[in-house]
């Protein structure tokens, strides 16, 4: 199902493919926006670099010039050819009370204004600088932008999203080498305290980066190209000489001769893991490469540009606080999602990763549970929509276990106790106490039949970058200024004072504001080291991006995961069983997301993790082995069948076609946001099986889980609430076993002072009092923290200010933008 946040022309087609081009190929990129088109370089596509867009000059004035739609088309088109771009001229607005044919509509008022040189600033004081395009960073932009605030916002990176950005295959492996070929040991910074070390901070905060391309293990005719001997002969010799020798050494091996120019890439970038594996996130030294191997780069190279891997891949509640945010501040004009389909919790007594049912008509239809599981479970969902209001009932378990209050309250049994804690109730907090498990499982019902029989919303084309562009693109038509790759020097601190007072980029032009809002790797080296000895306990978040060439839960193609702590062991085998501490959370996305093309499927893996030494390879592969088949090791599903799974049988007599699309389940329809479902009528049909559920005997006959034709006078249920799939308990392993293709473990540093002054840290320099740090983004399943902290932030610089008010409709022509 597509949905869009508003009714109305929409920036993204279902059809259109994003652009993972770098945002920028100078030194920076500085960008606004018009209302209808957008960020030039949504999606990482830059604006063109002899025509930059830019508020600098006027961002002050109260008034913006006016500029008529049809010439910023254009501009637009001059701007494709690399034409210098005309001033727009003002035009006067016709007159609506004038006789005319059909309604006149104001004109749309745009701030747009151009300088030749992006490298400086017309203006250099502002009301708040911001440095990095985070998830958290654009929505406090987009908010004191559109309070009226001068917003200057720049990023080192040269894509929106920061920890959170989204990238297309060959940018997925720059950053990733990027990432674990900067050494957090060597600085030159050492010395000044002012400096800011953007890279070095950024790579700390990742570690046991591990890139790995797997062999197709299927073909007999895998030849291997050795390269042992090659890497032996030109030990000695440089860096560039040893890959040109590899490269030479495997282009003579490889079978097919006329070789395309992504052949060439992936050989090239084979050759260099081979001969520099210290500079590049490999697994290990590659001695040897097979064809196979080869011909599976040259394809993710070829589709790199269908191609958006989240570096923290979320969920929207359909009724969460972000969700509200998007529709009530008109945001969400600029966002397509579609809804989460299933929900799957893995089971260790029966090692099967079994559907759960999540909502009621779930409930009604489940062969997973018996008819007493089903009423205690219905009975659990009644109060918890309820429950702040029947506090006698959970008072006294407030600060209890959330699996204790459960347990003792309604006395659920193991499978229920898992499809409440789990499948409804999980928010990322495995020590969630009973407060904020009623809390979690509130919202989750509330946002159940919002637009269909699911409460998640996913975003198309990348979770976190395109979620920050939206709110980027507001601050930008309210003259926020967006600079993008432009590099920072140093920060200006007025010790006596503890006050910050400007940055100095790399163009030695020195930027002012009242206030300074960053993460950390912004910080200089003085202020990280007073974050660093305030932060005791330390917690990461272990990731693994991996490609697969089937849905890993047959005809389910958007589909979340967990697997309960101490469910897996982590280390079979060996004599000291290990298993996992945390909540593993998985999230299957297919070609309908606009993430990778239709044949092939993303799987996210993540969990939280309190030591840096075990890599995220070693904690989330018992997962892995659960839901595919990795080439080579005989712990994973057996391919090209898995033995004694009970799914919908397959044809597993051939292979699957790579170039043939699996299953996808059906259609859903476009849905806007602001269609909501009758739910009046839901909720009759809803009542009507519950009747129908108390009244059948113990026989546990199937019920429908709404009559098959509406009451009379009725409105049809929307094509999205019929189409839902009833639940059922089965084991989601097709019997064509998926095979992965592509993995990228990686560990990221979540840590975070919890304590305010811990011994030793009364001795640094505190932070400046204008200076805002925001937290690095965690490990739940859903946006909420960080959107909660950005209203924080907003309201303590701006008291009393409407956070994000909506946005004025273009088609009513009002000024401001």
């Amino acid at each position: 199902m597509l949905l869009h946040l508003q009714p109305g022309p929409s920036l993204h087609t279902a059809g259109a493919s994003p652009s993972s081009a770098p945002a920028s190929t100078s030194a920076s990129t500085t960008a606004t926006a018009t209302p209808n088109q957008g960020l030039r370089g949504s999606r990482g596509v830059p604006p063109p670099q002899a025509t930059e867009l830019s508020a600098a000059r006027g961002l002050s004035s109260a008034s913006p010039s006016p500029s008529p739609l049809p010439l910023i088309q254009e501009q637009e088109r001059l701007q494709d050819t690399q034409q210098p771009l005309p001033i727009p001229v003002p035009r006067k607005p016709r007159n609506r009370t004038s006789p005319s044919t059909s309604p006149v509509k104001k004109p749309i008022r745009y701030s747009y204004s151009f300088m030749a040189d992006t490298n400086s600033l017309d203006t250099t004081v502002f009301d708040a600088i911001l440095l990095g395009t985070g998830f958290t960073q654009t929505i406090v932009a987009a908010a004191l932008a559109r309070a009226g605030k001068t917003v200057l916002h720049l990023d080192e990176n040269d894509y929106y999203g920061g920890e959170s950005g989204a990238f297309g295959f060959r940018d997925l492996l720059t950053w990733a080498d990027k990432v674990a070929s900067t050494s957090s040991g060597n600085s030159s910074n050492e010395g000044d305290k002012d400096r800011i070390d953007f890279d070095k901070l950024v790579a700390r905060a990742y570690n046991h980066v591990e890139v790995q391309l797997y062999k197709e293990s299927q073909k007999s005719n895998d030849a291997t190209v050795d390269l042992a001997s090659v890497l032996a002969s030109h030990k000695d010799a440089s860096v560039e000489d040893r890959i040109t020798a590899v490269e030479e050494h495997i282009t003579a091996s490889y079978p097919v001769k006329a070789l395309t120019k992504e052949a060439k890439e992936a050989i090239h970038t084979l050759a260099t893991w081979a001969s520099a594996p210290e500079s590049s996130a490999t697994a290990a030294n590659f001695k040897a490469v097979s064809v196979s191997q080869i011909h599976s780069l040259e394809e993710f190279i070829k589709a790199t540009r269908k191609y958006n891997f989240d570096l923290s891949p979320k969920l929207l509640y359909s009724r969460g606080p972000l969700t509200n945010l998007l529709i009530s501040s008109g945001i969400g004009k600029y966002l397509e999602f579609k809804l989460l389909e299933r929900t799957a919790v893995y089971e260790a007594l029966t090692d099967k990763v079994e559907m759960m049912p999540t909502s009621k008509e779930d409930v009604f239809v489940s062969k997973a549970l018996s008819l007493k599981e089903k009423r205690l479970l219905m009975k659990f969902l009644q109060f918890a929509v309820d429950y702040e209001n029947q506090k006698e009932v959970w008072r006294d378990y407030k600060n209890a276990p959330f699996t204790q209050f459960v347990q003792s309250a309604y006395g659920l049994t193991d499978k229920v106790l898992t499809a409440v804690v789990y499948a409804i109730g999980f928010d990322g907090n495995d020590n969630a106490t009973t407060a904020e498990g009623l809390k979690s499982v509130k919202v989750y019902l509330q946002s159940l039949g919002r637009y269909g029989n699911s409460a998640y919303l996913c975003p198309l084309y990348g979770v976190g970058s395109e979620l920050a562009q939206a709110f980027c693109r507001v601050s930008a038509v309210y003259g926020g200024i967006y600079m993008l790759q432009h590099k920072l020097e140093k920060h200006n601190v007025d010790k006596n004072a503890n006050q910050w007072k400007s940055v100095v980029d790399h163009t030695g032009q020195t930027l002012q504001a009242n206030q300074l809002i960053c993460t950390r790797e912004y910080l200089s080296t003085d202020m990280d080291a007073y974050i660093e000895a305030r932060t005791l306990n330390r917690s990461y978040v272990s990731h693994c991006i991996l490609v697969t060439d089937r849905s890993a839960f047959g005809e389910t193609t958007l589909c979340k995961t967990l697997f309960p702590k101490e469910s897996l062991v982590l280390n079979p085998g060996e004599t000291s069983v290990r298993k996992n501490e945390h909540t593993i959370s998985v999230l299957q996305v297919c070609g309908g997301t606009m993430s990778c093309p239709n044949d092939r499927f993303i799987l996210y893996f993540w969990a939280e993790s309190d030591s840096s030494d075990n890599t995220a390879k070693e904690e989330l592969t018992a997962a892995i082995r659960k839901l595919v088949h990795i080439p080579g090791d005989d712990l994973s599903l057996k391919a090209p069948a898995f033995e004694g799974s009970d799914a919908v049988a397959a044809d597993t007599s051939a292979p699957h076609n790579l170039g043939e699309a699996p299953p996808q389940g059906e259609d859903q329809p476009r849905m806007s946001l602001d269609q909501e479902l009758d739910m009046e009528q839901v909720r009759e049909e809803i009542l009507k099986a519950e009747k129908k559920l108390f009244e059948e005997s113990e026989t546990n006959t199937p019920v429908p889980s709404r009559p098959t034709t509406p009451a009379a006078g009725s409105k049809p249920l929307s094509k999205a609430f019929q189409k839902s799939k009833p639940s059922a308990s089965v084991s989601t392993m097709s019997a064509m076993a998926p095979r992965a293709l592509f993995s990228l473990f990686y560990k990221r540093t979540t840590s975070w002072p919890r304590v305010p002054y811990p011994i030793g840290s009364e001795k640094l320099t505190p932070l400046p009092e204008n200076l805002t740090v925001l937290k690095p983004m965690n490990h739940s399943l859903d946006f909420e923290a960080a959107t909660e902290e950005a209203r924080a932030v907003f309201e303590t610089l701006c008291p009393g200010a409407e956070f994000l008010p909506p946005t004025p409709d273009p088609e009513d022509g009002v000024s401001g933008y």
